[in-house]
């Protein structure tokens, strides 16, 4: 079976446009591990491409971008692209992982109970912090890559095909990592620490534990 990805990359604000950007490295590595991309960005990370794409072409990987709540994760301009009670069943058979606050804790467990394969993501607010001078070059900003370069473990390792559980591990190992390296700094390196441990804590890997691309 052709491996594939889809993507939603919103960019309609300062915070998803730093997951848009770091994001890319995602695509470019799927992309050189011979995998189809469906790279939805900017408009195009909207509902209705969205539920085109995984019933006509049936992504076996799923990466969300973009703000969340408990029940659902949203894509341009907040457009709710999935929504526990609505279409979470759209996502079955699929691992999916989902870069938003909160969705781990409703969409995710009902994403599984109706038939998805694995749901990586978080049960409450994904937290990251900026270098206010470093906004407008996003790939520049070291505080906020302690961050996301963590975050972005769980696609890597996805698409060097570990397990749903071994992705979830090794992202939270980086959080903790990067949270020990800054723990003993001045009081903002302090709470630089306490955030990464705050995503680490709440980061859920839901599902077939041993799910690989």
């Amino acid at each position: 079976m052709e491996k594939t990805l889809l993507t939603t990359r919103p960019k309609h604000d300062s915070t998803v446009r730093y997951l848009f950007y770091w994001s890319k490295e995602i695509i470019k590595l799927a992309e050189e591990k011979g995998i189809k991309v469906w790279n939805l960005e900017g408009e195009r990370a909207n509902r209705k491409e969205v539920e085109s794409i995984i019933k006509k072409r049936k992504p076996s990987l799923i990466f969300l971008n973009g703000h969340g709540n408990d029940g659902a994760v949203a894509g341009h301009n907040d457009e709710i692209l999935v929504e526990a009670g609505d279409n979470g069943d759209i996502l079955n058979s699929k691992i999916v992982y989902a870069l938003s606050c909160k969705s781990g804790k409703e969409l995710g467990p009902e994403s599984i109970k109706k038939g998805a394969t694995a749901y990586i993501g978080y049960d409450d607010d994904f937290i990251f912090i900026a270098d206010p001078n470093k906004v407008a070059d996003p790939l520049s900003d070291e505080t906020a890559g302690l961050f996301l370069e963590a975050s972005n473990q769980v696609m890597k390792s996805l698409l060097k095909g570990h397990t749903a559980k071994d992705c979830h591990n090794k992202s939270r190992e980086i959080f903790a990592r990067n949270a020990a390296k800054v723990a003993y700094g001045n009081s903002k390196d302090y709470l630089l620490s306490t955030y990464l441990l705050w995503d680490a804590e709440h980061q859920v890997c839901l599902g077939n534990q041993n799910a690989t691309l």
